[in-house]
């Protein structure tokens, strides 16, 4: 009977403890087993953690052989690679002892269930984002606990030929029984059990379920062997699976927070020898704490690229240069964190230009608001927390048409370094039923897993309009999911929202009141000094010198115009100077006088009103 172990067996050399292996032979020799000993009143079953199996059933005459060993081996091709130690694996010492200890106990000591009456756990489903580490937890994981590890890697074993795949899964399940001890691992388990209720689930996909789910259920009588699955998207594994019974237990891997990125990255470095690079823990926690959103994956990623930006940097100093005089710096880390962006922001709506305070003529207090209201809270929470103080959820940012509004946010972006969402309005909408709540319900999920971060909603009256009988169930199904993310369940803890409209009176009470968008910020049209600051930053490359070109007497006279259009008087001015000459080099009064003319004001003082009485309504800061 090949691939059976036995223990405390009598043989011709004298008693021992020891295990055997017994296996077919090709020359058909027969060993001597006269002096096997097994107590006859013992069957095939498990004792102590031990196999047995009756006498009759030792050998196959002219066939058998008997080989001392300390441990059965599976067959390779569903060996796990290489497994790691946990020395290598940095930021998961949490998720590692929770699944130790969920995997240990079943497949080292499963009668402690049977006593109580109750069936051991048979599934582990590991899920989270891509690069957290799921599958190298389990090689972690499969090193300490002894056990057997077959891997099903779910794209590769699904076969175009019809029964292939339920063939393999089978025989997977059947060589985990034959060398128990045994860890089953799925790894991408969406992609052969997809939810039979989606309407690309096909009829191949069903039957792979289905096997599965016999499989699985067939395991009350498997003695020692459990399933650990991974994915990136639980909520498209069928969910019969994840009924207790299969997959008992669910372990959420999550975007490492700034703790375990340290530890990652300091894991990562000491891989270099010491006069490779010259970070030191203030230097590499300092990293740390501006990887937000960043993985497992990616930190091993900005790592790899720390290093191609020293070599570039050397062979760009000399080619000739010595290889052992390279050095990693912080400047080198910097600079590839520009490319390795983390995976907890891709796919973002909005891509964001670099906009920087100083990029803003004036509007010195609100820069000023925005800091202490946004980015201080989010930089210093865990001073708000030891004080008991709560940070604003959420900022209103209204005004005028082109008074800088968008700019600001995108500027607080750049500035803080925090993770930035931007999102259109009018673009969340979808005609699809129920997309447009799923897009809002995204938002913030990506949000909260690379917090501390801002999402920016630039006309959210197009997303939350009144709901006075005039608004379409669209757009209230939308503002409805806005404001059960916003302050729902499921807490919304170092995300901030920044809104941006010109319409605030059309924004639904319910989004306005205190612990959704609290905080009101009115952005008027740019002071004198503001507009005298703009003017500078837009005319700094046009030749003045002796043209007439006054900047106080132009600040003077765009009283009342927005900062867009003052920008835009700037812009025309040039182009009449170029219309003239395409050699021009200096740009002279007349052309701005020109350009005063093709400028029609777009702020009246009835809309300067208006937001003063949306004010003095809402009791917002001014």
């Amino acid at each position: 009977m090949p691939g059976m172990i036995f223990r405390n067996l009598k043989t011709k050399t004298g008693d021992g403890s020891i295990d055997v292996v017994i296996t077919d032979t090709s020359d058909g020799s027969l060993p001597d087993v006269s002096q096997l000993d097994l107590n006859s009143d013992e069957v095939y079953g498990s004792s102590n953690g031990q196999y047995y199996l009756s006498p009759p059933s030792i050998f196959r005459k002219g066939s058998t052989h008997i080989a001392f060993t300390k441990e059965m081996q599976a067959s390779r091709k569903y060996n796990l690679p290489e497994p790691i130690s946990y020395a290598a694996v940095g930021g998961l010492s949490k998720e590692i002892e929770s699944l130790k200890s969920a995997i240990e106990i079943p497949l080292h000591q499963p009668t402690l269930f049977s006593s109580f009456g109750v069936s051991p756990p048979r599934g582990i489903l590991l899920h989270g984002p891509p690069g957290t580490g799921k599958t190298m937890l389990l090689r972690v994981v499969a090193n300490t606990s002894n056990a057997h590890v077959l891997t099903i890697n779910g794209p590769s074993i699904v076969s175009k030929y019809l029964g292939e795949t339920e063939s393999a899964l089978r025989e997977i399940f059947n060589e985990a029984r034959k060398y128990q001890p045994s860890i089953i691992f799925i790894d991408e388990i969406d992609s052969i059990a997809p939810n039979r209720a989606n309407d690309d689930s096909g009829e191949v996909e069903s039957r792979v379920v289905a096997t599965l789910l016999t499989l699985m259920d067939g395991m009350g009588a498997a003695g020692r062997l459990i399933v650990i699955a991974a994915t990136n998207r639980p909520n498209c594994v069928d969910p019969a699976l994840r009924r207790p019974g299969r997959f008992d237990q669910e372990v959420e891997i999550g975007i490492p927070d700034v703790d375990a990125r340290f530890d990652i990255l300091t894991r990562q470095f000491s891989k270099m020898s010491p006069d490779r690079h010259a970070l030191n823990l203030e230097e590499i926690k300092h990293i740390a704490s501006k990887t937000h959103g960043y993985v497992g994956a990616d930190l091993t990623a900005l790592c790899r690229e720390s290093v191609m930006k020293t070599i570039q940097r050397g062979l760009g100093m000399d080619a000739d240069i010595d290889k052992f005089s390279l050095i990693v710096t912080l400047k080198d880390v910097e600079s590839a964190m520009v490319d390795i962006r983390p995976s907890a922001m891709r796919e973002i709506f909005l891509e964001m230009p670099k906009v920087y305070w100083s990029d803003i003529g004036g509007q010195d207090e609100l820069k000023t608001k925005m800091k202490e209201m946004i980015q201080l809270p989010l930089e210093a929470s865990e001073t708000f927390a030891r004080l008991g103080i709560s940070a604003p959820k959420g900022v209103l940012l209204y005004g005028p048409p082109g008074c800088s509004k968008t700019l600001t946010a995108k500027a607080l972006a750049t500035e803080s370094g925090i993770n930035f969402f931007a999102v259109k309005g009018p673009e969340v909408f979808n005609k699809y039923v129920g997309e447009s709540e799923r897009a809002i319900r995204e938002i913030f999920r990506k949000a909260r897993s690379a917090a501390p971060s801002i999402i920016f909603f630039d006309e959210i009256d197009a997303l939350s309009p009144v709901r006075d009988g005039g608004s379409t169930s669209a757009a209230n199904h939308v503002l409805t999911s806005l404001l059960n993310e916003i302050d729902g369940v499921e807490e919304l803890k170092g995300v901030v929202i920044v809104a941006a409209t010109n319409r605030p009176d059309e924004i639904d009470g319910a989004l306005l009141r205190p612990g959704r968008l609290d905080r009101h910020i009115y952005v008027g049209p740019p002071d004198a000094n503001a507009r005298l600051e703009i003017l500078k930053k837009c005319t700094k490359k046009f030749n003045t010198e002796g043209s007439g070109v006054d900047l106080q007497e132009l600040a003077a006279r765009t009283k009342g115009y927005s900062g867009a259009e003052v920008v835009l008087l700037c812009q025309e001015a040039g182009l009449a100077a170029i219309m003239e000459d395409l050699d021009v080099t200096k740009v002279e009064f007349r052309h701005f006088e020109k350009a005063f003319k093709g400028i029609a004001r777009g702020i009246t003082p009835e809309m300067l009103l208006y937001y003063e009485e949306f004010a003095l309504r809402s009791g917002s800061s001014s």
